[in-house]
C-alpha cells in the first residue's frame, strides 16, 4: 500500500499544479473584467426630443454641500464633509440661471426668517452731526481788568470778594495817593493861571490855556470821570481819596489786592466779567473740521440742567491743529442773558452739517444777515457799525460762509446699515423688482462720505432702487454656502469656514500673524472675556450683570488700537466694531437676548478671522429651537450647554459644535470634542 502511494503522489502532484494555475487565471481574468466595469463610467442617458423641446434640466444630479466648506459638492446626501465631517446640505439653484452669478434667490419663509429689510436710494442732502466736548469760559470781549493809573493805597474796597455782582457805574474802591492830590492842584492852579492871563498877551493866554487842558487830560488818564475832573477843576471835590467806578457790569471774577494794599502804576486790582455772554471752548479732531464752518447752529448740554438744550453758534475756528493732540479750538459764542449758565461747566455739543455730493458743507444760516468781519460774535439782520471795534459790518455771503444749496449736486444716499464693507470695497445687496420670489443681487458702490446713519453714493446705485438695510450678512452668507461672489470672496468658490477642535497647525497661525498684528489680537481679549460674561450672565437669567458686561464689551472695543489691518481683516474688525459699539436702550431680558445674538455675530468673525489669545479652550455651541425655532449661537466656557437664550427655562438646549482653543496653545487637557460624550452634549434636553 505504502509502495503504490509512493508511485501516485507525482501524478496527483502534477494535476494540482495544473488546477491551481487554471483556477488563477481565471481570478486575474475576472478581476481585469470586473475592474474595468468599475472604472468605466456609465453611458450618459439619452435625452428625448420631449424633455429636449421642453428645456428639462431635471437630468443634473441634486448635489450636497457643507455649510462650513462650500467648496465641498458630492452627490450623496448621505455622506460627510470630509474636511470637517459635518452633515452635508442641498444646493439649492436660485432662479436667476447661469447669468446670476451675483444674485441669491430666497423663498418667502427664508425672507421672513433672515428679518431682512429694504430702503429705496434717496436723493437729498444728509445732515452729519459732529460730536464735541469742551467747557463753557468767560467771553474775554465783556471783561474789563481794573488796574492801578497811578501810586496809591486802598483805604477802602467795596467789593471785597469773587462773586459780588455789579452794575456798571457801581463803586468799588476809594484809592489815597500824593501824586493824585498834586495832580488835583496842578488843575487848580493852572485853571487860576489860564483865568488871569485873560487880556492879557495873546500867546501868553494861549499857552496857559494848554496848560490848563494838559492837566485836565492828566486826570482823565487816571481814571477820573468827566465829573469828577469837572469837581476838582472848580474846587467841588475837597476829599484826599478817590472813588474807581466799574466801567462794566457784570460779576468779580478775580481780586488781586485788598485794603491798606500800596499799588505801583499798573498793579492790578479787580476783574469784572459781564457774564450775559459766554464762550463755549471746544475741541475738534482733524477728521471733524471739513465739516464745521464758522456761523453754524451749535447745540449743546450740560449736567446741571439735564434734559434741556441750549444753542450757540460758531465763532471761531482755529486755524492751527495742536500738534500733541491733532486737535484745534472751536468757539461757539452763547446767549447767557438769564445767566443760568456758569463758566467751567462741562458740556456736550452736536453740530449738524448738510453734506453734498462731493462732499461740500452746505451752511446757510447766516444767509442776507450781516457780520463783523473782526468779531464775527457780532451779527446784525441789518448793515451797521461792530459794536467793538467800529467797523463796518458785511454780507455774511462776501465772506465765503454761506453756502447755495440750488448751485451744488444733490446725493444719492443710503442707510449705513446697508453697507457691508470688506476694507478695500463696499458691497450692498440690491433687491430685483423683476423676479417672483425675493431676489437679491450683489453691488460693489464707490461711497462719499458718510452723514450720520447716512453714506452718500458716488457710483453703483440708482435713485429709487431698494437696498437691504437689515439681513445682509445672512444673504452674504447664503452666497458663500452656494460658492458664488459675495462681500469676502468676490472670486466665488469655497470659504476658510471654521476650525473644527484641535490646536490652530502652523499655517493656520502663519496666515492669522499675517492678516493681524500680535498686538491687536491681544486686544481683542478684553472683547472676548466681556462677552463670555454677558453669556454666563444671561443664561443664569441677570439682566443687571448682563448690562455691565454689555458696557464692559463696548468700552474694550473702542480701546482696541487695529494699527496693521490691512484689506479684508481691516474690513471685519470695522463691521464687528461697529455692532459691539452700537449703542442700545434695554429694559427687558428678551431684548437682551435680541441684542446677544447681534453680538454673537460680531465675536464669531472675529474669533473666525483672528482667533483669540487667552489662556483657556472656549466652545461653540448651537440652539436650534432659539428665536421660535430660527436657531442662535453663542461661545461659553466649558463643555456642558449653558443656553444663554432660554436661561433657566431650558438651560441646557443645545450641542456643542466647535472647539476654539487659544492662537498657540493646544487643545483643552481635560476635555476635547474628540474624547466628548455624544450622549452627554448632543441633542436639546430640556431638564
Amino acid at each position: 500500500m505504502s509502495a503504490l502511494n509512493k508511485k501516485s503522489m507525482p501524478i496527483i502532484r502534477w494535476i494540482w499544479q495544473r488546477i491551481s494555475a487554471g483556477v488563477a487565471l481565471v481570478l486575474i481574468v475576472g478581476a481585469l473584467i470586473l475592474g474595468y466595469n468599475i472604472g468605466t463610467p456609465a453611458p450618459e442617458p439619452e435625452i428625448t426630443d420631449t424633455a429636449q423641446s421642453e428645456g428639462n434640466d431635471d437630468a443634473s444630479p441634486q448635489m450636497y454641500t457643507c455649510s462650513m466648506h462650500p467648496a465641498v459638492r458630492l452627490p450623496d446626501p448621505d455622506a460627510k464633509c470630509p474636511i470637517c465631517f459635518m452633515d452635508l446640505i442641498p444646493v439649492e439653484e436660485d432662479a436667476g440661471g447661469k447669468g446670476s452669478a451675483m444674485r441669491m434667490t430666497l423663498s418667502e419663509d427664508a425672507k421672513v426668517m433672515s428679518r431682512i429689510e429694504t430702503a429705496k436710494v434717496g436723493r437729498f442732502f444728509p445732515s452729519a452731526q459732529v460730536r464735541l466736548y469742551g467747557n463753557l469760559v468767560y467771553d474775554e470781549t465783556s471783561v474789563a481788568r481794573l488796574t492801578a493809573y497811578f501810586p496809591g493805597r486802598i483805604d477802602r474796597l467795596f467789593v471785597n470778594y469773587i462773586g459780588v455782582s455789579v452794575q456798571k457805574g457801581d463803586h468799588l474802591a476809594e484809592l489815597y495817593s500824593p501824586d493824585l492830590l498834586a495832580a488835583f492842584e496842578e488843575l487848580r492852579q493852572a485853571k487860576k493861571t489860564f483865568e488871569s492871563t485873560a487880556g492879557t498877551n495873546d500867546f501868553l493866554h494861549e499857552t496857559t490855556k494848554q496848560t490848563l487842558i494838559a492837566s485836565r487830560e492828566k486826570l482823565r488818564l487816571f481814571g477820573l470821570t468827566q465829573e469828577q475832573v469837572r469837581q476838582v477843576e472848580f474846587g467841588e471835590f475837597d476829599s484826599d481819596q478817590l472813588t474807581i467806578y466799574a466801567p462794566i457790569g457784570g460779576v468779580v471774577t478775580h481780586l488781586a489786592a485788598r485794603e491798606g494794599d500800596y499799588l505801583k502804576t499798573g498793579d492790578p486790582i479787580a476783574t469784572v466779567s459781564d457774564l450775559s455772554r459766554l464762550w463755549l471752548d471746544l475741541e475738534a479732531y482733524e477728521s471733524q473740521l471739513p465739516l464745521l464752518r464758522w456761523g453754524m447752529p451749535v447745540t449743546f448740554t450740560v449736567e446741571a440742567h439735564p434734559g434741556e438744550v441750549f444753542d450757540g453758534r460758531i465763532s471761531f475756528i482755529e486755524p492751527i491743529v495742536d500738534e500733541r493732540t491733532r486737535t484745534a479750538a472751536v468757539r461757539v459764542a452763547v446767549d447767557n442773558a438769564d445767566m443760568r449758565l456758569k463758566p467751567g461747566m462741562f458740556s456736550t455739543a452736536v453740530v449738524r452739517a448738510k453734506i453734498a455730493a462731493d462732499g461740500v458743507v452746505l451752511s446757510d444760516e447766516l444767509a442776507g444777515r450781516w457780520v463783523s468781519p473782526m468779531h464775527p460774535t457780532y451779527i446784525s439782520d441789518t448793515p451797521g457799525v461792530c459794536p467793538v471795534c467800529g467797523m463796518d459790518m458785511v454780507p455774511a455771503e462776501s465772506l465765503g460762509v454761506v453756502g447755495d444749496s440750488s448751485q451744488v449736486e444733490i446725493p444719492l444716499v443710503i442707510p449705513r446699515t446697508a453697507v457691508l464693507f470688506t476694507g478695500v470695497r463696499s458691497v450692498v445687496y440690491v433687491s430685483v423688482s423683476d423676479q417672483e420670489q425675493p431676489t437679491y443681487e450683489g453691488r460693489v458702490v464707490e461711497l462719499g462720505p458718510r452723514a450720520g446713519e447716512f453714506y452718500t453714493v458716488r457710483s453703483g446705485l440708482k435713485e429709487g432702487e431698494e437696498v437691504v438695510v437689515n439681513g445682509a450678512f445672512r444673504i452674504d452668507s447664503a452666497m458663500q454656502i452656494s460658492a458664488k461672489p459675495s462681500m469676502m470672496m468676490p472670486e466665488g468658490g469655497g470659504g476658510g469656514g471654521h476650525n473644527h477642535g484641535g490646536t490652530p497647525n502652523a499655517t493656520q497661525m502663519g496666515e492669522m500673524s499675517r492678516v493681524a498684528p500680535e498686538r491687536f489680537i491681544e486686544d481683542l481679549t478684553p472683547i472676548y472675556s466681556a462677552y463670555l460674561d454677558a453669556q454666563e450672565h444671561l443664561a443664569d437669567d441677570d439682566l443687571s450683570g448682563f448690562l455691565d458686561a454689555a458696557t464692559r464689551l463696548r468700552e474694550a472695543s473702542e480701546s482696541v488700537r487695529p494699527i496693521g489691518l490691512l484689506g479684508s481683516p481691516l474690513g471685519i474688525w470695522r463691521r464687528s466694531a461697529a455692532i459691539l459699539d452700537e449703542r442700545t436702550d434695554i429694559t427687558t431680558i428678551d431684548a437682551a437676548r435680541v441684542r446677544f445674538e447681534e453680538l454673537t455675530l460680531a465675536v464669531l468673525h472675529l474669533q473666525d478671522q483672528f482667533g483669540h489669545a487667552g489662556q483657556e479652550t472656549v466652545y461653540a455651541a448651537y440652539c436650534p429651537m432659539a428665536f421660535d425655532f430660527e436657531g442662535a449661537k453663542w461661545i461659553q466656557r466649558g463643555t456642558e450647554i449653558n443656553n444663554p437664550y432660554f436661561g433657566s427655562e431650558m438651560l441646557r438646549c443645545g450641542d456643542i459644535q466647535e472647539t476654539m482653543p487659544p492662537i498657540g496653545g493646544g487643545a483643552n487637557d481635560e476635555m476635547d470634542m474628540e474624547g466628548m460624550n455624544a450622549d452627554e452634549h448632543k441633542g436639546h434636553t430640556n431638564d
